[in-house]
């Protein structure tokens, strides 16, 4: 219509900085100013949303094909092994640490007599005499941990199926 910002501007009721960042594409005029532009433009709602030759949505560009590579086949499947690898291992790593102390208690007997008279032998007597009932705590807490990650996916299983 050959107006400048500033006329446009001063028509609308906002400063021409406004004007130029709607021209610009860095900001929109509210619904208000949309029916007031449309007004003093003289043109129909539909030109001001989408002028003549631009689709109302825009077409995606696809990626470079370098750029974006395809996500390995199964590797949704391969999420959902992971607490069950993770489970089984920490299963067998409790119950492991718990037979070789069993294994080294019987391999080098401890007959202990404590201050009061009471005689500790076995696994309770190996443990006393080495000092390695954190280890036995250890296995106790990798043995617990992968039981209730077993059994969590057990019970989810069973109600998914």
């Amino acid at each position: 219509m050959g107006m400048t910002q500033e006329e446009l501007a001063s028509r609308m009721g906002v400063s021409r900085q406004s004007v130029a960042k709607w021209e610009t594409g860095l900001s929109s005029p509210d619904i208000d100013r949309i029916v007031l532009l449309r007004d003093v433009l003289q043109t129909s709602l539909d030109e001001l949303i989408a002028p003549a030759g631009r689709d109302l949505i825009p077409v995606p560009v696809p990626p470079a094909e370098d750029s974006v590579r395809p996500a390995p086949a199964g590797s949704v499947r391969n999420c959902r092994l992971l607490p069950l690898i993770l489970g089984t291992l920490l299963f067998f790593c409790g119950l492991g640490g718990l037979a070789a102390l069993w294994v080294l208690s019987r391999l080098h007997p401890v007959r202990l007599v404590d201050w009061d008279g009471s005689l500790h032998t076995g696994l309770e007597g190996y443990l006393m005499a080495t000092g390695l009932w954190p280890v036995l705590l250890l296995a106790c807490i990798l043995l617990g941990c992968g039981s209730l990650t077993l059994l969590y996916l057990w019970g989810t299983r069973r109600k998914n199926s």
